[in-house]
């Protein structure tokens, strides 16, 4: 996610500090010092935190761990600033969340709209560290007196940990690593390594939302921080990494990673992703239909050359969106939408699913099964 739109989710956040009476909100989990993981900091030194709500039936042992999105950090000031906020800390937190009505359907309790997790146990993992839950720095980071943790990857290692505590985690049967924006992000740059942390003998995929990223000098080394200071390759994939020394960082690009993932990956990305015209992209290319459709193009071509390949899938759209909640839900030519695809997909069907590439398509936001361009 750009720095552009390093705020996007707190709006969503912020409307949910209370339920209804009846609901039954997910509860906080506090993954810190105080809870037996010493080095799980966000940047302000405060706990990693994550929110679980429980699956029931035949869900209890199939988990979604979903990674909140919230751009990135890229300098000493930059971390120092965010460290201030919810996006840098989970000082104020509420104790409870009520997931599906953040308006995300991957949390939704369903079966028409998810069909697929409806019943699964969903974890929401906290974006408090800057750095695409990559860091691994052992000492703190002294920015105008104050100390700065770059510590993403122990949040990692601790989340993984306390759902074997808690929950069972190590007898999971199937487990799906999503995540939007940054989060995507995160879900293709360390998928194989998280894959590799689970001990159960799990069916583990991934489903990045809105996180295909392209490889852009105007945008790709402002990562270099967050392998650099942040010390944040342990999670990379270590053939990226030996293709690319000297600029580590492309391994955290969607384009670029996606040539090595082998874990089943399932992309639900648009052409027209808002947050990339912002961050990729010149002003004149974002006022110019022809440059977008240009950019599309390219990025069409990069998605489809990694992976349409198996055992990859994905649902790529024409909406001008980042991320999917509700009213952002886009359906296929042939009608159907983007989890009943990933549905169809993990269940060993169609993988391919997608819309018509074309500038501007108002109607391939809607939630319509007819779409005419």
């Amino acid at each position: 996610m750009g720095l552009s739109s390093a705020v996007f989710g707190l709006g969503l956040f912020a409307l949910i500090t209370s339920t209804a009476e009846g609901d039954q909100p997910a509860n906080a989990y506090r993954i810190g010092p105080e809870t037996g993981y010493a080095k799980a900091r966000c940047l302000d030194g405060s706990p990693g935190l994550y929110y679980f709500s429980p699956g029931s039936g035949s869900g209890t042992s199939k988990f979604q761990i979903f990674h909140e999105g919230g751009g990135f950090c890229n300098s000493d000031s930059s971390c120092f600033d965010r460290a201030k906020g919810r996006l840098g800390s989970s000082s104020s937190d509420p104790k409870t969340w009520d997931l599906e009505k953040q308006g995300n359907l991957k949390f939704s309790r369903s079966s028409s709209e998810n069909p697929l997790m409806h019943d699964w146990n969903h974890i929401f993992l906290r974006y408090c560290d800057g750095g695409y839950f990559s860091g691994d720095r052992e000492e703190p980071k002294v920015v105008e007196g104050s100390s700065i943790y770059f510590r993403g990857k122990q949040i990692t290692e601790a989340l993984f940990s306390d759902l074997g505590r808690k929950f069972n985690f190590g007898n999971a049967t199937d487990v799906v690593i999503s995540g939007c924006s940054a989060g995507a992000i995160r879900v293709y740059a360390h998928i194989d390594a998280l894959a590799q942390l689970i001990q159960a003998e799990a069916k583990v995929v991934a489903l990045p939302d809105s996180g295909f990223y392209m490889d852009l000098d105007i945008f790709t080394p402002l990562k270099r921080y967050v392998v650099t200071e942040m010390e944040g390759q342990g999670l990379l994939n270590p053939q990226c990494l030996r293709d690319h020394v000297g600029s580590e960082e492309k391994c955290l690009i969607g384009s670029v990673i996606s040539l090595y993932l082998k874990t089943p990956t399932f992309a639900f990305q648009s052409r027209f992703d808002s947050d990339q015209q912002g961050c990729e992209m010149e002003e004149s290319c974002k006022s110019s239909a022809t440059c977008l459709q240009a950019y599309a193009a390219n990025l069409t071509s990069f998605l489809q050359k990694t992976l349409s390949r198996s055992p990859h899938g994905y649902f790529l759209d024409s909406c001008v969106r980042h991320c999917s909640y509700e009213d952002l839900a886009p359906r296929d030519q042939s009608g159907i939408a983007p989890l009943h695809a990933f549905a169809t997909w993990y269940g060993g069907g169609q993988s391919h699913f997608g819309q018509p590439a074309k500038y501007p398509c108002p109607e391939c936001c809607g939630t319509e099964s007819t779409i005419t361009v």
